[in-house]
């Protein structure tokens, strides 16, 4: 009989040496499977016994092997799944018998003949159970480890398709997942299958500049290294962070900046690709679960769902932060709204908004991200934070665009230089406003030479004009923006008999500022429904917010007109109408102008001063 190889010696001990790589360990544990192999297909009991000891010699000798490679710093990819997952020997023997058919064909055959079945290519549950256990009592082990709910089911192993029309639990197939044998093979790629979903950002990847709330990074790693000191990022449940702001508003670059601090990868995961479970019925969650583990990386779930227009909606949401709290360490959401529990279930640990950068971020911002471009020297970056209010990505975006039309605009004599207007042109791309729904955009194109009005009317347009230049030094600058909370923008009233140039001083208003105008179409506007106006006329200041276009209310007075005593319901919702339209045009940081040809028939809280 073979003498049997004790499990542990010392290094003076014994002749065996570390493991040259992964690789090498796994070809150490198919010669304890092809001893397994044989042993099941023996039926003499004396061939049996010194079959039995070779296979339990082959044990012995890997797991030696084993310890020795860790000892030297050997990376062995199962070994290190074992330790990270926390497998059992038993769940890592059965992983190996499903690796066996992905790297050798020879155990197709094996196993076919085994089974009794043609073209059972991959091991039933019972065929793992009589390689793995030496006793009945190993044997049910690893039934037990294969079932539904367990490790290996979860994160290691498939089942696949077959057509039979008789299935038990115990003669189910099992093949290893195609992300497990990539790794163990060394292969670092995802599954074709995983990429669509997932990015990894290495650490040692340059992050993009954060540009603005600096304040937030540096809490975020304050409060992550304070629960990490207190113990509180256990195995047992994990902490989970909701960041949410608008697109573009820098979420993905303070997770890259978060990463490179702790020196851990960031996976990112995009939620509205991820399937809500992959065809055999697992949830898609489990190969986030595991390659967050993998890779120790933090894990980011972007675009986590937020819509609750249905209780299946609701309860996709509820099973998902469930879900999440299998996890462990830290765990972020990132969404455009705030991503609250349903119920008290539910929870998340910590809710940080990032909000709209303020005017001298946005002008940083830009000066950053210009930096990269052939811009002029001249461009006022300040001018162009004050009336686009836009977040980082989608500065970065108008830089691009700008490049791309001055490349394409540019003569044969031009430097290439990116111009104001081509960035103003740029900006205005970066919009999905849907004014136009409600209103008609208008090409300005009439200049102050072809306005016919006394000096004193063209100084207050003159005087309106510089009012929205030179906002941003009057408000930031010289930090009137400190007195006012709102009412920074500008209100106009036109009047005049028809013809007299009311629509084409507003023309000229927008050609000086290189704004754009749109004309309010009041049939889309005013409704017969109680509420409708004023409703649409919200959508179309808050579509107008963004950029300051200029609002342009011809035949006002249908919508300023005179307030009166409340006789009946009629006059009631009339003034509601009129009042909510003065405080819309009151809270406005733009241009709103109002045409009117009878001025008597104006509210007087919009006649403050009129240009005739």
């Amino acid at each position: 009989m073979e003498q049997v190889v004790p499990l542990r010696r010392s290094k003076t001990e014994t002749s065996e040496s570390p493991y040259a790589d992964g690789l090498e360990y796994v070809r150490e544990w198919l010669r304890w499977l092809d001893a397994g192999i044989e042993l099941r297909m023996c039926s003499e009991e004396g061939n049996r016994s010194k079959l039995e000891d070779r296979w339990e010699s082959a044990r012995q000798r890997a797991e030696l092997r084993m310890s020795l490679s860790e000892e030297a710093n050997v990376f062995l990819p199962l070994s290190y799944l074992r330790r990270i997952f926390g497998m059992t020997e038993m769940e890592e023997k059965i992983v190996f018998v499903c690796l066996a058919v992905e790297v050798d064909r020879k155990y197709e055959a094996a196993f076919e003949l085994l089974q009794d079945e043609r073209g059972a290519t991959y091991p039933r549950r019972d065929l793992i159970a009589s390689l793995v256990g030496r006793d009945e009592e190993q044997r049910f082990q690893a039934v037990r480890a294969l079932r539904a709910d367990g490790l290996l089911r979860r994160f290691f192993l498939r089942e696949p398709a077959v057509n039979r029309k008789y299935e038990t639990t115990i003669n189910r197939y099992c093949r290893l997942d195609e992300r497990i044998v990539r790794f163990v093979l060394d292969s670092a790629e995802l599954p074709a299958s995983m990429v669509r979903y997932m990015s990894l950002l290495p650490p040692s990847a340059e992050p993009a500049p954060l540009l603005g709330h600096a304040d937030i990074q540096d809490n975020l790693r304050q409060w992550i290294a304070s629960r990490a000191s207190e113990s509180e990022i256990s195995n047992k449940s994990a902490l989970i962070v909701s960041l949410w702001g608008d697109e573009g508003a820098g979420k993905k670059t303070q997770m890259s900046h978060l990463g490179r601090y702790f020196n851990e990868p960031v996976l990112f995961i995009d939620m509205a690709k991820l399937p809500e479970e992959e065809s055999d019925g697992r949830d898609a969650l489990d190969n986030v679960f595991r390659e967050a583990a993998i890779q120790q990386a933090l894990p980011v779930l972007c675009g986590f769902l937020l819509k609750e227009d249905s209780e299946t909606d609701r309860k996709i949401k509820r099973d998902r932060l469930d879900r999440l709290n299998e996890m462990s360490g830290v765990v972020f959401l990132l969404s455009e709204e705030a991503c609250r529990p349903i119920d008290h279930r539910n929870r998340i640990d910590l809710e940080i908004e990032i909000p709209l950068l303020d005017d001298e971020q946005r002008a940083g911002a830009w000066r950053t991200l210009a930096a990269a471009y052939n811009v002029e020297n001249s461009l006022d970056w300040d001018a162009i934070a004050s009336r686009f209010l836009f977040n980082p990505g989608q500065i970065a975006n108008a830089l691009r665009t700008a490049r791309a039309l001055s490349e394409w605009k540019r003569d044969s004599g031009d430097h290439g230089y990116i111009r104001w207007n081509e960035i103003i042109e740029a900006c205005y791309k970066q919009l999905n406003h849907r004014l136009g729904t409600k209103s008609k955009r208008l090409s300005p194109k009439k200049r102050w030479e072809d306005l016919v009005l006394p000096e004193t009317q063209i100084r207050k347009l003159r005087h309106a004009c510089n009012h929205i230049k030179y906002k941003h030094t009057v408000y930031g600058s010289w930090g009137f923006d400190r007195k006012l909370s709102y009412g920074t923008g500008v209100s106009l009233l036109f009047s005049g008999p028809p013809g007299t140039g009311k629509t084409m001083a507003a023309e000229v208003v927008a050609k000086e500022l290189d704004m754009e105008i749109y004309k309010i179409d009041l049939s889309q506007i005013i409704s017969k429904y109680i509420g409708e106006t004023e409703k649409n006329l919200r959508e179309i200041f808050d579509e107008a917010e963004s950029s300051y276009a200029i609002l342009f209310f011809d035949e006002a007075d249908a919508l300023f007109g005179k307030r009166s005593e409340v006789k009946d319901s009629h006059d009631k919702n009339a003034n509601t109408e009129v009042a909510f339209l003065l405080q819309k045009i009151e809270e406005y940081r733009g241009i709103s102008i109002m045409a009117t040809n009878y001025l008597q028939n104006m509210d007087e809280a919009f006649c403050g001063e009129s240009i005739t």
